[in-house]
């Protein structure tokens, strides 16, 4: 009786963690999701005004207090590699959860 009980609750407790992960994973996913129409307009401005945004910026001017880490030669490819990384990482989690 006294292992059933153990037996029981351990898997009680396991399906509580896995609910809240499962819950926070759904969270994220969503968020995700609804970036994406951001994240094609940093990939329009990063093809089309970057550069020129860059050229001014050497040029001073862009104010130098203003924030412009998108004008850096990593920060979107960085954000992009990411993102690639997640897609293949989630792709993968997926087989292992089916």
């Amino acid at each position: 009786m006294k292992n059933r009980i153990e037996r029981i609750t351990k898997m009680e407790n396991i399906l509580d963690e896995l609910t809240i992960v499962v819950e926070k994973s759904d969270k994220a996913m969503n968020e995700l999701e609804d970036s994406l129409i951001n994240l094609n307009t940093l990939k329009k401005y990063y093809e089309s005004q970057y550069m020129k945004d860059v050229m001014a910026d050497k040029r001073k001017e862009v104010p130098q207090d203003l924030k412009r880490g998108v004008l850096s030669e990593d920060a979107v490819h960085m954000l992009l590699t990411d993102l690639r990384e997640l897609s293949d990482k989630m792709e993968e989690l997926s087989k292992k959860i089916r």
